[in-house]
């Protein structure tokens, strides 16, 4: 941060805010001279698990459980169904110390579908974002600090969110849009799947259209291009170099799925693979292998790697010990969690943890429909005084309206150590 810039720019605020420019000054300077002595480093390793399964006849309600991932025991790692989300959530995102659950509204009429914020730090609920009623929000990627896309099928739309305002700013749309899905962002670009279905009451089937893959820039929020898929495309990740694969389900019946390869740099596809099966959740390693949940006519995990384009393991090999996952997502330490939801009354959801060398480490017992699940590392963020996701001029001003107040619990004092003061003023700047 340049301190003259800095100041320049926020002077005129902290007059409007009261907050005298030379207690931002000294706080500039001890931030100087202090570096990195204040450093925070008690990290939180986390999985946040989405608890689906949502029935007002069975008193059950969806939920949000964490589970520390460094505590041995893993009965008291659980900290089992603590947020309240209810309804249909569909996707959990981590920015910061912040989660944002998507959700959506299909049973009471209401139609209140929004974003649920969560301080995952605190473990408390901290706002939402409002989504235009009947939009059924899906998946959501983060394509700045304060941009986020937002998938919704019934709409058929991207919404783009600011998250620092807590409101949806645009809606892109295309003509081949139709149920968007997945989506996963690389190189600039944002790829949208959309499995393009209806639901034929009077055949009491689904009928499928035309499925696509969206392509989207990122920085002007417009639609590049649209490449045909094979039924049913739903899934869809990337490689973190070039190439986005995307998993097409087929028809669930006489169609198999389908995984296609597209490179980034031509939004051509490279190669389309049977995998001769229903493919469910999937998840790719740093090793650019693509882990796939096998249907139901071959449980287990199918692993394809994607630079050989080969299959590891095939659907008549599969890891039988990690099939009927949900949820599934690498963490940083290189293993594999899935979520195994269990939708009936007994709540005996687990969460598996897979390691490098395709064993199982553990299983934590979770609540009812264990489903989507993220590992994130938290760090300590009092800094956010006001908690909306950001550590700003906002937070100084609060620190500063505070400044010399001692007792328990008083807003702004960061390192809670009973008094608001120099110090406090210190460890915001340092996390601008």
């Amino acid at each position: 941060m340049k301190t003259g810039f800095f100041f320049r720019r926020y002077f005129g605020f902290y007059k409007t805010h009261q907050l005298h420019p030379l207690v931002l000054i000294s706080a500039l300077l001890f931030t100087s001279l202090l570096g990195s002595t204040l450093a925070q480093s008690d990290v939180q390793n986390l999985a946040v698990v989405s608890n689906s399964l949502d029935r007002e006849n069975w008193n059950i309600t969806s939920t949000i459980s964490i589970i520390d991932l460094d505590e041995p025991n893993l009965q008291r790692a659980i900290d089992d169904e603590i947020i309240t989300i209810g309804d249909v959530p569909t996707d959990i995102l981590v920015h910061g110390h912040l989660a944002y659950i998507s959700r959506f509204d299909w049973l009471s009429g209401d139609l209140s579908d929004t974003i649920e914020i969560v301080n995952l730090e605190n473990r408390k609920y901290v706002g939402r974002i409002a989504i235009p009623s009947g939009a059924f929000p899906q998946n959501m990627a983060l394509v700045n600090s304060t941009k986020m896309y937002v998938t919704c099928d019934n709409v058929h739309q991207v919404l783009v969110v600011n998250i620092g305002t807590r409101k949806v700013t645009k809606v892109i749309t295309d003509p081949a849009m139709n149920k968007t899905t997945g989506l996963t962002l690389l190189n600039g670009k944002a790829y949208v799947t959309n499995p393009a279905w209806e639901w034929d009451a009077a055949a009491g089937k689904s009928i499928y259209h035309q499925s696509s893959v969206t392509v989207i820039d990122t920085r002007t929020d417009t639609v590049l291009k649209s490449i045909p898929m094979p039924i049913n495309a739903t899934g869809i990740v990337n490689d973190g170099e070039s190439t986005v694969i995307v998993k097409t389900t087929g028809d669930y019946n006489l169609v198999a799925g389908r995984l296609v390869l597209i490179d980034t740099t031509t939004d051509e596809i490279i190669k389309e693979v049977n995998t001769k099966t229903t493919p469910g959740a999937i998840a790719i390693n740093s090793e650019k292998q693509l882990f796939i949940q096998g249907g139901w006519q071959h449980p287990g995990l199918l692993i394809y790697d994607v630079p050989s384009q080969k299959w590891i393991r095939d659907r008549n090999n599969t890891l039988s010990e990690f099939a009927r996952g949900s949820g599934m997502v690498f963490g940083q330490d290189g293993n594999l969690y899935i979520t195994k939801p269990d939708w009936t009354q007994s709540g005996l959801s687990t969460m598996l943890v897979m390691g490098p060398d395709e064993t199982l480490l553990k299983t934590y017992e979770l609540g009812y429909g264990s489903d989507n699940v993220a590992i994130v590392q938290i760090y300590p963020r009092n800094e956010d005084v006001n908690d909306d996701g950001f550590v700003n001029i906002k937070d100084l001003v609060l620190v500063g309206q505070a400044f010399g107040q001692r007792g328990p619990g008083i807003t702004g004092d960061v390192n809670t150590d009973g008094e608001v003061n120099i110090l406090d003023l210190v460890l915001v700047a340092r996390h601008f």
